[in-house]
């Protein structure tokens, strides 16, 4: 009986190993195996070596669930067989030993096994080997609930090879939860592990069974990897780096990617497409490979963790003076792009192209950043949906618009101050000048396509359906003015009243949708009570006598059930004889005041059908000369009274707009 020399359960305790490696112990396992057969061949070159890994899996059947491919058991443990020298006096030395020594030169940290009782609730050993001219078995399990190893060596009868299983077995959790369901990818995880090895001429035949299914990790290697003939070769400060270009032709692998090695391990994978541009998923669809690059050098191996899982390299350097892992991806990614120049080129290109065409056709307001945040630009990944495309702009549109602000204050403190030489400062005055007039002209030209889209709205708005139903008046109410909505909680920007007047876009709002005196039994201007009018005005309630009062009534599209007594020219009217009573009082509890110089204007937004023709010829009123609106003034009210069409308020509005959506290209 044999006994660590250490605190096994503590040792395992303090084992960092993350849940999201659970394939950490079968790659131990497996370089392990892969250095006994090195081991071996140093005293018989020629041995064949093998790796044989089993994937055992729960015995119970599954329920078959539709649309899941539930017959995939769940994997419990792995069997790893190799011939190598096996497990003699000295590497069982080494096995009782705490951060042995014995194959330091290989990069060994002499904690690989502490991995498996990490991650499995035991491994079961058993290795034949001559020892001394003689057949033995040496058979023993490792586990934490025995601090110590009970092994037995016997005599066996000849074999025809060496041979040495290590089981582990019961995987714990989290480790099983993340296990990978499907043989065949823990095949392909193993040979991105051992792609150094796999390298190699003298690379054993590494084949992983998964009940009827066998897969060759050396085929698999040879058929999916095309890689160069020389590595690249660069320093970063004084440190020697190697970095082999190779192409994985092979759909499953999913993303190009960095591999970090240490001691011809793989202990870190990276993402190029995170780090890279323009590098995309499409290098597959276009080219039939993902790029993946081996980096390997002295720096790595000496700062390799000791649980081989990642590297003691900070994320930057804080004073320059040491190597970051920033530094390192980034001299990569510039020797990736060099690789890669030719398809990158071609995606910036498409990338630059699209991006133009989406803010000339779509989004001018993001026109100015092609000029001012080039880079940031640039930055963006290329195939982005429309609406990411879009988030990404506006987020460079903030960054601008930020960096303006900084630098506007910037001017201004330094005129404040005193410039000694005002000519000094005359170039950055023009430069930032230039800025405010572009973020300008991108902001007129938001709201320029803003309006080219409302038109388009509102005439979709007034025709009827299939069924020949016409939209609801919340539909026109929400396009002209926000429903449940007043100036104190919306810009100018969120309405759309300039559809009727331009005059009314800076208008302040005396009553909208609120009752007066917050009375809800007071009559209001609501929009979602349709038939009662919105109040405006281009001044606010300061208890003075208001100028002017703007009414507007909007109605459904189409209606044609007016009478004498309810038709939008009796209740405007009605309304302005309560506003004229300065008795009202606005959302605040101040009265309305109005006074014998207050002009009203009131407008019936609706569709002139017959009865509401001969309702306004009944009132005296005037056609206009396009005979689609209707007009009157109303001297003992001082008020004048328009009746605008829909198609009235669509073509007058295309025409006040027209050059602007010319020259906006819209």
């Amino acid at each position: 009986m044999a006994v660590f020399s250490i605190d096994l359960p503590g040792r395992v305790k303090n084992f960092e190993l993350p849940r999201t490696k659970p394939l950490m112990p079968l790659f131990e396992t497996i370089v392990n195996s892969i250095y006994a057969i090195e081991e071996r061949q140093q005293n018989d070159d020629k041995v064949n070596g093998y790796i044989n890994i089993e994937i055992i899996r729960e015995p119970q059947m599954r329920v078959q669930t539709e649309g899941i491919d539930s017959s995939i058991n769940d994997i419990t443990g792995f069997v790893v067989t190799d011939n190598g020298i096996g497990f003699d006096e000295n590497n069982m030395k080494s096995f009782l030993q705490s951060d042995s020594t014995y194959r330091a030169e290989k990069g060994g940290k002499g904690v690989g096994r502490f991995a498996w009782l990490k991650a499995f609730k035991e491994a079961d050993i058993e290795s034949s080997f001559i020892d001394a001219g003689e057949w033995v078995r040496r058979k023993f399990c490792f586990t934490l609930e025995q601090n110590e190893i009970n092994d037995s060596l016997e005599d066996i009868d000849p074999l025809t090879d060496n041979k040495t299983i290590v089981a582990l077995k019961e995987c714990l959790a989290p480790y099983k939860k993340n296990l990978p369901k499907k043989g065949e990818v823990i095949a392909t995880k193993i040979m991105q592990h051992c792609f150094i090895y796999l390298m190699s001429a003298k690379c054993p035949v590494i084949k992983v069974a998964d009940e009827d299914q066998t897969y060759n990790i050396n085929e698999m290697f040879d058929e999916r990897i095309k890689k160069e003939s020389e590595k690249i070769e660069f320093k970063i400060g004084n440190e020697n780096f190697s970095l082999l270009h190779t192409q994985i032709e092979d759909a499953a692998f999913g993303a190009s990617k960095l591999y970090l090695y240490a001691n011809d391990r793989m202990v870190q994978e990276v993402n190029l497409e995170k780090e890279i541009v323009d590098l995309d998923k499409n290098l597959f669809s276009a080219k039939g490979y993902y790029y993946a690059g081996i980096l390997s050098g002295k720096f790595l191996d000496e700062n390799v963790g000791t649980n081989r899982t990642s590297f003691e390299i900070s994320d930057t350097a804080e004073d320059g003076s040491e190597i970051s892992m920033d530094d390192i991806i980034s001299n990569v990614a510039e020797n990736v792009q060099i690789y890669l120049a030719d398809y990158l080129s071609e995606v910036k290109g498409k990338k630059e192209e699209r991006v133009r065409s989406y803010i000339k056709d779509e989004a001018p307001q993001y026109g100015h950043l092609l000029k001012y945040m080039r880079e940031d630009v640039e930055a963006i990944k290329p195939y982005l949906p429309d609406c990411k495309l879009d988030d990404e702009l506006y987020k460079i549109k903030r960054k601008f618009d930020n960096q303006l602000k900084k630098d506007n204050q910037d001017i201004i403190k330094t005129l404040e101050v005193g410039a000694t030489s005002l000519d000094s400062y005359q170039e950055k005055f023009q430069k930032q000048f230039a800025k405010i007039s572009e973020a300008n002209k991108a902001s007129l030209a938001e709201y320029v396509a803003h309006r080219k889209v409302i038109l388009e709205l509102l005439k979709k708005g007034i025709q009827s359906d299939d069924f020949g139903k016409y939209s609801k008046e919340a539909y026109i109410h929400n396009l002209i003015y926000p429903m449940r909505r007043t100036s104190d909680e919306i810009e100018y920007q969120a309405h759309n009243l300039w559809l009727i007047d331009e005059r009314l876009a800076y208008c302040e709002y005396v009553s909208s949708d609120i009752p007066f005196d917050n009375n809800p039994r007071e009559d209001r201007t609501d929009v979602m009570i349709l038939d009662k009018p919105v109040a405006v005005s281009d001044e606010p309630n300061t208890g003075r006598e208001y100028e002017t009062i703007v009414i507007l009534e909007l109605k459904k599209p189409m209606r044609n059930d007016y009478t004498q007594a309810e038709n939008p020219i009796i209740q405007m009217l009605g309304y302005v004889d309560k506003i004229s009573s300065n008795e009202m009082k606005d959302k605040n509890g101040r009265l309305i005041k109005t006074g014998t110089n207050t002009q009203f204007y009131l407008y019936a937004v609706c569709d002139i059908t017959s009865k509401l023709r001969k309702i306004a010829e009944d009132f005296d009123f005037i056609e206009t000369p396009d005979k689609r609106g209707m007009y009157k003034y109303h001297d003992k009210k001082r008020a004048y009274i328009e009746i605008l069409s829909f198609d009235k308020i669509i073509d007058d509005a295309g025409k006040r707009n027209r050059i602007l959506f010319e020259k906006l290209g819209i």
